[in-house]
Formats: structure tokens, sequence, C-alpha cells
């Protein structure tokens, strides 16, 4: 892990989502290849198509609406979230369109940030501000904590890669269902613990039967069951590091801090103690009585 964070952001996001958009290539060419030649074929164009209108950035709030479950928020949830919008704007934070969930999942965040100057929160936090459930400095947090998390990424064509990787993350979704249906299973924990050595024992055995491709092949996709998981953490921990240091210079660190703790969400002393610290105020210049 400490290595990890040592490598740079650029090459640990390669590092996941290249397997990821390569997945996602295979899975629509075969996906493409089922249907009669010639409805395959404008299936396959079509969806490149659609991709690069994304990346030219036309057709963004649609895109989002539809990749993350969300519409855009209704004059009703607009004047909910208002008075915590305008102080964002005053801060340097612009939320220029706020999408809100259509359904909600323990799964998902609270509050996302996406494409050009786009929020994406769950219902739960826009009938929370409404009824007073949090307050407008807990909300300025979690909002300004999102886009803190987006600004150290920085990702290019975010909602056009969002869009090419949606057929490798539906199949993930489906392995973690199968996962979690099939986890009362005796060793399944074991067997999936102990993939690496299964891994190796592979290789050997293919390369001494004199199939050393399909041997480092499978030996290539094992590793990356390290690999891609290592390096989401080490996103994961410099994001959250580097958007705390966000909330905390906007005055919003204690909010956070209370508002995750009040929840229960999991965080460790370092981090409770790095959000409750409170941002020295810049001094003021001092005036000197100099005596003629």
């Amino acid at each position: 892990m400490r290595f990890a964070m040592r490598v740079p952001m650029p090459w640990l996001r390669a590092f996941t989502l290249g397997p990821a958009l390569l997945a996602s290539f295979v899975l629509t060419v075969v996906v493409c290849a089922l249907p009669p030649a010639g409805l395959g074929l404008v299936a396959f164009v079509a969806a490149g198509g659609v991709l690069a209108v994304l990346a030219m950035g036309r057709l963004e709030e649609p895109a989002i609406a539809a990749l993350t479950g969300s519409r855009p928020a209704s004059a009703a949830e607009l004047q909910a979230m208002g008075p915590v919008l305008a102080d964002l704007g005053g801060r340097g934070v612009e939320v220029q369109a706020l999408f809100v969930r259509r359904a909600q999942r323990a799964t998902t965040p609270v509050a996302e940030a996406i494409g050009g100057r786009a929020v994406v929160i769950t219902p739960g936090l826009v009938e929370a501000t409404y009824r007073g459930g949090v307050t407008y400095a807990e909300v300025s947090a979690v909002i300004v904590h999102a886009v803190g998390r987006r600004e150290v990424i920085r990702p290019r064509l975010e909602v056009a890669v969002l869009a090419s990787t949606t057929p490798w993350r539906m199949v993930v979704s489906l392995f973690r269902g199968v996962g979690r249906a099939f986890a009362w299973l005796p060793f399944m924990r074991l067997a999936w613990t102990l993939r690496g050595v299964m891994g190796v024992i592979c290789v050997v055995q293919s390369v001494a039967e004199g199939r050393a491709a399909a041997g480092l092949l499978g030996g290539g996709v094992m590793a990356l069951t390290y690999l891609v998981p290592a390096c989401g953490r080490a996103i994961e921990a410099r994001t959250e590091l580097s958007a705390d240091e966000l909330v905390l210079t906007l005055g919003f660190g204690p909010a956070l801090a209370g508002l995750l703790a009040r929840f229960g969400h999991p965080m460790s002393l370092e981090r409770r103690q790095r959000l409750a610290t409170v941002p020295d105020a810049p001094s003021r210049p001092r005036l000197h009585l100099v005596r003629s």
C-alpha cells in the first residue's frame, strides 16, 4: 500500500481504467457479434458514435442522468438546496447542475461530483436538508468533499469513460451479487485468498505442457486481481486526504467530522483529528504608531 501511494496518479488511473476499458471493449464486441451481421455492426458503430459525442462534451447532462440513475433536481429541490449552493458559490465552489438519484441505495455516495461542474446527490440528503436533519454547514461539507475528490483526479473525458466502462461495471456487479449469494459456502473466502497460489501453479503447469502463452495470460489476469484493488485503495486514500484538506480550507472540517461520527461512518483516529482541526484565521495587519 505504501508503494502504491508513491506511484503517480496517472499511473494508478491507468492500472484501474485500462483493464476495465479493455474488458468493456471485448464484451461489446461479443454482444454485437450475437445478432445478425448487419444489425450487430450498426449497434457497434452507434455505440462508437455515442462515445464520440460524449467525448466532445455534448449531451453531458442526459448522459449523467442515465449513467448515474439520477434526474435533474426539481424546482422544490433546488429551493431546498438553494442556501447551500449560494454559500458554496460565494466560497468559490460553483455547482452548475444538480442531479438527484432516483433511488436511495446504501452503496452509492451521498454526493458525487461528475462532469463539468455537476453534482449528484441522494434524495435522502435533500430530505434531511429540508427537514433540518442536517445543518447547511454539514451539507456544504459533503458537497465540497465530493468536489475535492474529483479535483484530485481531474479525469479527462469523464462521462465518455464512464459510459465506455458500463459493460464491465455491470459484469462486476453481477459477480459481486453471485459472490454474496454463495459466501456461506465453506472455504469460499479461503479459496479466494489463495487464488495467487493457484495462479502460480496453473502458470507453471501450462509452461511445462508447452502452453506458455495461455499460462502467462492467466497469470496476468490473476495478478490484476491484486494490482487493480491495490491501485483503487491508493486512489481512494489520496482523494480522501486531498478532499479533507479542501474541506478544512473552507472551514467545514468540524462539520464533516461531526456528520460522519453521528451516522457511524468508520473513520481512523488520524482522520478524526485532521477534520477536527480549525484552520488558523489569516492574521490581520497591525497598525503601529510612529512618533513624529
